[in-house]
């Protein structure tokens, strides 16, 4: 179990973890939360930083790709945390808790606490109606806002997050983040690589062909997309 690359990433994303230097790569924000869920029960710094992340900025995260990076995190992390949250940036992801679901038993959600009989027993005594509803215990969880950096650093730091904040949290600011990053693409590759399904990004790919944000051409039999230079003129503009 690796952690160091989990607080680097939330480093770049705007978590102060001072002993990680931010990661080079801006993270997808939905892997990172179904990450977190699953190491982070050993280390509980990560998924303090993460709650206080998402407190501040959890309206920056997409419920599509949420739902199906709930998958492969832990279904009673992600749900406790979701359900703990009580910012209005975090009332759409309340909504994903449907999609998760409780320990069979209860356990300590923090694995260092599980030798512990004190701890178990003040976890025991001390617990909610949300610790019963996921079957997840613990003796505190620290949302710590205060650690996490404010909008405008968080953008300036992150531009596919910016642009999320810009053109909104939908499949068009996806399919604009992917060219932006694979140059081009076609649809098929970016249909299989944001787990959408094809119809619904063929849709959203001839709107932004239609409103110039992207061209269409073809390599060989191959279709091609791409940027369009006056769109991506326009996104060099933007001070992030």
């Amino acid at each position: 179990m690796n952690s160091e690359p989990l607080f680097s990433m939330w480093a770049r994303l705007g978590v102060n973890f001072p002993a990680f230097k931010p990661s080079k790569e801006e993270p997808r924000v939905e892997d990172l939360i179904a990450q977190t869920s699953l190491i982070g029960r050993y280390e509980s710094r990560l998924i303090e930083g993460m709650a206080g992340w998402l407190q501040k900025h959890g309206d920056l995260v997409n419920t599509s790709l949420m739902r199906r990076h709930i998958e492969i995190g832990d279904l009673a992390v992600i749900g406790l945390v979701f359900d703990t949250l009580t910012s209005k940036e975090t009332a759409k992801l309340k909504q994903l808790t449907k999609y998760c679901r409780p320990k069979k038993k209860a356990e300590m959600l923090f694995f260092a606490a599980e030798s512990s009989p004190t701890m178990k027993a003040q976890a025991v005594e001390h617990e909610t109606e949300i610790n019963r509803k996921w079957n997840l215990l613990y003796v505190s969880l620290r949302i710590k806002t205060d650690a996490v950096f404010d909008r405008k650093e968080v953008l300036k730091r992150n531009p596919n997050l910016a642009r999320r904040a810009l053109f909104g949290v939908v499949m068009r600011t996806e399919i604009l983040n992917f060219l932006l990053q694979k140059e081009s693409s076609f649809p098929a590759e970016i249909s299989k690589a944001l787990g959408y399904r094809y119809h619904r990004v063929i849709s959203d790919i001839q709107g932004l062909i239609r409103d110039g944000a992207i061209i269409d051409s073809f390599a060989g039999k191959k279709r091609q997309l791409k940027i369009s230079p006056a769109f991506n003129n326009f996104l060099n503009a933007i001070p992030y």
